[in-house]
């Protein structure tokens, strides 16, 4: 028993690992192929090919082996020692892609095929022996307990290490290690786990001990269909990976989408499997066909109910943002963990609890028989991986896929159930469960309202100037997340305001003070950089109103890159008013990728890049603010090319704004520092030609005679004049302040901005001002003209 419990232990430690390695997995393979959904969808469906792979081999392994611990530390050192070369081999698979990319366009869905034959290249070694793991310690207890606590036992401990991993790694290891000291650290613990294993060997006898060819008698305590619990591992199986798919999908939209809170999602539902599989293992004692139409009636009642708790959660946030919540990112996340756990754990627990006793009945109450039914499972969450994320979330939305899994769960119970009907007990003890679901799927909402869904409360704690207005148009999409229009009539006028997640995007409102004079400025401020104006490109759409004041400078040609499709479309139909309608002008294109991505593989030299983003705190937006970025974008740029960027000024610390500002200057020689309205802007070149002059001024100024854009200019307090007064720091300025302070480098390895800059959000208002005062601290004269507007009153 000893034995047996310190193995479970070391399985704990082994899905610790094995979750940080997944975290490693898909960061950097979204830097190889991109962060579209496409890429990260592809490469969770060869993971999981992988383990079923690893299942069924680990299957055969167990039937014939004497020594499943041993071959188990083996599996273990190896994946260490693999994971160990994982930096030079994701980087040899990133210069492959870049080769036979090229020719493409960076959002062809031809890249799709490449993506998975690099994935498989890089992922299925790995993943195959993590795969084989569990058959191999299921055979190693058949000694000492029976089947279904067996496999309770590991699943449970090893989807707790799971979860532990997901939630340290998130919020303590990667930021304070970086991705390398993750890697390095998860595979000291996997050659830890490895030596264990190899100690253990030698000590209690156990299944070690038998000959390899004696079999093990089925459990005659085991009453089902075989093929009805291989049925189920599948159908659950999907269910499982759909479920996590559209409920952290729409969790994005409820609490947020920054990086901590995609690790507080996955947190809470590994956690639910975890206690579910233990709760599994307690209440083995029961008959297998009791048990499992108990836990799929609870699997149907939590799916169901986490419909009314969607649009509950949401009056929770607009409850807590009309008392002042303090200003302590530690407090904002428990208050964000509350709707994650209540929403996202009930269903996993169900989910947890079925898995057991359905590899029970499935395996014959075999252990050396678990390997096929756990490949079943497997197949089934790559099923449900494609499904909700290529078909379902674009077709029917997040909230319709989770009522979609609540009537599978449905079916399901309702087969279960008549398969396993006793004529000689009551109807109702019968059927009872079956009618109680039938019940609740009558009663629960059919539809969300998305009005007051998407508010954005989650991340500023108050409510914004939007919240109560209508939402006249919304889209869902795995990419873009919750793209909404809301509207207001004031005074005869409709107001409108484009958001994401609840993130303010842009507005069409056309008054002194609005967004739309920073929005405007964003575009114009690199005018007084440019020498040419044949190509340009734009990274992030919203309104189309900073691509619109580009396209106005006099670009001969310009590609708009969007990650999400809807966001365009949606804006092209809604503010074709505000950005002129330029989706329709000559020399305009549009791709549908990640900015990194596009810029990987395009063979395109740019006269000017702009980064125009929502926020950097959004996940994975910080890798355009990474010194491999800068490299990259460099590279693009034509001989006397600039990159513009917009960065936040609002909820940002310090000593981000140094660490950005340093990062890009350390590839580029010259670096401009603007602020309009309450934003950033930031201008970079390599080219002495960059510098303002006036001629330069001058061809801004002439925009005045431009009647597309005269509107625009007249929003300035002083009319196009007040563009060159944005200025707040010179490249001998920017110099100067790296020069003054010890400031950290953000990349690829230590990812500082993307899990420093969430942390901004609860930070108070007034950090704007002290910002900007902290920036104009660093500049050579004793006062600096004043920034080009004044904070926007709708933002």
């Amino acid at each position: 028993m000893k034995k047996i419990n310190t193995l479970f232990g070391i399985f704990f430690a082994s899905g610790f690992a094995a979750l940080a390695y997944q975290i490693y997995f898909a960061k950097k393979l979204a830097l190889v192929f991109g962060s579209q959904s496409s890429a990260t969808y592809t490469v969770l469906a060869i993971y999981m090919t992988g383990m079923a792979i690893g299942a069924a081999i680990g299957a055969g392994l167990a039937k014939r082996t004497r020594f499943p611990v041993r071959m188990y530390a083996i599996a273990e050192l190896a994946i260490a020692l693999y994971c160990l070369c994982t930096p030079y081999i994701f980087s040899l698979a990133h210069d492959i892609y870049l080769m036979i990319a090229v020719g493409y366009r960076p959002d062809s869905s031809s890249l799709v095929i490449y993506q998975v034959l690099l994935g498989a290249l890089v992922l299925l070694f790995p993943t195959i022996l993590m795969g084989l793991t569990f058959p191999l310690l299921v055979k190693a207890a058949a000694d000492s307990k029976s089947c279904i606590a067996s496999i309770s036992g590991f699943y449970s401990a090893n989807t707790f290490g799971a979860a532990s991993g997901a939630l340290l790694s998130g919020y303590l290891i990667i930021p304070a290690l970086g991705m390398n000291g993750t890697l390095w650290l998860s595979s000291a613990i996997d050659i830890l786990v490895a030596v264990l294993g190899f100690l253990l060997v030698s000590e209690a006898k156990t299944s070690n001990d038998l000959p390899a060819k004696v079999h093990e008698q089925a459990d005659p305590h085991v009453h089902g269909s075989h093929r009805f619990g291989l049925l189920v591992l599948l159908v659950v199986g999907a269910l499982t990976m759909m479920m996590e798919v559209s409920t952290i999908h729409l969790l994005a939209v409820v609490i947020g989408n920054s990086t901590y809170a995609f690790s507080l999602m996955l947190t809470c539902f590994l956690a639910g499997l975890a206690l579910g599989g233990r709760y599994a293992g307690k209440a083995s004692r029961r008959s297998a066909n009791e048990h499992l139409n108990e836990a799929l009636f609870l699997l149907t009642c939590t799916i169901l109910c986490s419909t009314f708790m969607w649009q509950l959660s949401s009056l929770y946030f607009f409850a807590l943002a009309q008392i002042t919540v303090p200003h302590s990112f530690w407090l904002r996340e428990f208050l964000r963990a509350i709707p994650a756990i209540i929403i996202a754990l009930p269903p996993a627990f169900a989910i947890g609890a079925i898995y057991p006793v359905s590899m029970n009945i499935a395996s014959r109450g075999q252990h050396d028989s678990i390997g096929f039914p756990s490949a079943i499972n497997t197949l089934g969450n790559i099923a449900g991986v494609l499904l909700a994320g290529f078909v379902l979330l674009p077709a029917i939305g997040g909230f319709h896929t989770s009522l979609l899994c609540g009537i599978v769960a449905f079916v399901l119970l309702l087969i279960s159930t008549w398969n396993t009907r006793d004529k000689s007990a009551p109807a109702f003890q019968q059927y009872g469960s079956a009618i109680a679901a039938s019940v609740l799927l009558i009663a629960c909402p059919k539809q969300l309202d998305l009005n007051v869904i998407a508010t954005g409360i989650n991340t500023y704690f108050r409510p914004p100037y939007y919240a109560g207005w209508k939402m006249i148009e919304h889209a869902e999409s795995a990419d873009g997340g919750l793209t909404a229009v809301m509207a207001q009539n004031i005074e005869g006028i409709e107001f409108k305001t484009l958001t994401t997640n609840g993130k303010f995007q842009g507005n069409n409102a056309m008054k002194s003070g609005s967004e739309m004079a920073a929005q405007t400025g964003y575009g114009l401020i690199p005018t007084l950089h440019l020498s040419n104006y044949d190509k340009a490109l734009v990274i992030g759409y919203g309104t189309g109103v900073t691509a619109m004041a580009i396209h106005e400078s006099g670009f001969k040609s310009m590609n708009i890159v969007d990650l999400s499709r809807d966001l365009v479309n949606i804006s092209n139909r809604h503010f074709a008013d505000v950005n002129q309608d330029v989706a329709s002008q000559a020399g305009v294109s549009f791709f549908y990728t990640d900015g990194r991505n596009y810029l990987s593989l395009t063979q395109d030299k740019y006269d000017l890049i702009a980064i125009q983003l929502t926020s950097i705190w959004f996940a994975g937006a910080a890798s355009l603010y990474n010194q491999e970025f800068y490299a990259l974008a460099a590279s693009k740029l034509a001989q006397e090319g600039v990159l513009k960027q917009w960065f936040q000024l609002k909820h940002m610390s310090k000593r981000d704004l140094g660490v950005m500002i340093a990062s890009a200057s350390q590839t580029f020689r010259y670096v401009w520092v603007y602020v309009v309205g309450t934003q950033g802007v930031m201008i970079t070149s390599n080219s002495p030609s960059a510098f303002p002059n006036s001629q330069k001024e001058e061809r801004l100024r002439s925009m005045d005679t431009n009647a597309k854009i005269r509107a625009y200019l007249d929003l300035y307090p002083n009319g196009v004049g007040s563009i060159p007064e944005a200025l707040v720091l010179t490249p001998e300025q920017v110099r100067f302040m790296i020069s003054s302070r010890e400031l950290l480098l953000s990349n690829d390895n230590n990812l500082l901005l993307e899990y420093s800059t969430p942390k901004g959000n609860a930070m108070k208002d007034a950090d704007f001002r002290d910002n900007l005062d902290y920036l104009k601290s660093f500049a050579s004269k004793p006062t600096l003209k004043q920034a080009a507007t004044e904070p926007a009153l709708m933002n």
